[in-house]
């Protein structure tokens, strides 16, 4: 199961980094914004499912539990299958390999999940990813984004991903000091999803707040620090203070 989620996570690694957010589109259906591991809240909320915080929050039976690790395990060769495919492919490939998987993890966890819980999954999923899930394309739309609005959020996202490279290349090292990283990561976020939400109008931002439901708190994963999500304070306190990259 753990081998499995490494590979989604990799995987949707390597769709952010060949999915840079182009002038004036809102990206994809998943359009990966800032966070840690970018997209990992792909694929019907995969990696905040792994969370028992999480499976406890939806109400998620043991039936449940056992079909959700069931269709981890009969995804786990598709996956082997689809890195050694994203080898050869080019980047437009790769971005519709990576949907196809996404849109496969869906259907399954659609066929598990009780409406309600889909309903609270998407809500956590939009306070873990915060306000860089703007770009993503069912957002964009339940919130009636103009074209300007979709490209100066996509121009900001690009921006600051760029500065988050910065910071990830000062960071290596054996004699980098983590915390501080996580610090400057925290901050990044938080000036980050303040210039997101600007571009929203007040009608648009009070309908944000409401699209991401009763605040959760994320628990702290191993290794991950304030601000990195999933595993920082949650909570939609204007679509930042959580978790993830940016």
């Amino acid at each position: 199961m753990k081998k499995l989620m490494v590979m989604f996570a990799v995987l949707a690694l390597v769709s952010t980094a060949l999915a840079q957010p182009g002038p004036g589109g809102a990206g994809g259906r998943r359009g990966m914004g800032p966070g840690m591991f970018p997209g990992f809240g792909m694929g019907g909320g995969f990696g905040l499912l792994m969370m028992p915080e999480v499976q406890k929050e939806l109400g998620i039976t043991e039936q449940q539990r056992q079909q959700i690790g069931q269709l981890m395990m009969e995804q786990r060769e598709q996956m082997q299958a689809l890195m050694q495919q994203m080898r050869d492919a080019t980047p437009e490939q790769r971005q519709q390999l990576m949907q196809q998987a996404m849109q496969k993890w869906d259907e399954g966890i659609g066929k598990i999940l009780q409406p309600a819980q889909k309903s609270r999954l998407r809500e956590l999923q939009l306070q873990a990813e915060g306000a860089s899930a703007l770009m993503r394309a069912d957002v964009a739309k339940e919130l009636n984004l103009s074209e300007e609005q979709r490209k100066k959020i996509s121009d900001i996202i690009a921006q600051y991903r760029q500065k988050q490279m910065q910071l990830w290349q000062q960071g290596r090292g054996p004699n980098a000091d983590r915390q501080a990283l996580m610090q400057q990561m925290q901050q990044l976020r938080q000036q980050m999803d303040k210039e997101l939400l600007a571009v929203l109008t007040a009608q648009q931002q009070e309908q944000w707040k409401k699209m991401q439901g009763k605040p959760f708190q994320f628990p702290r994963g191993p290794g991950m620090g304030p601000g990195m999500r999933p595993g920082g304070a949650g909570g939609p306190a204007g679509g930042g203070g959580g978790p993830r990259e940016l």
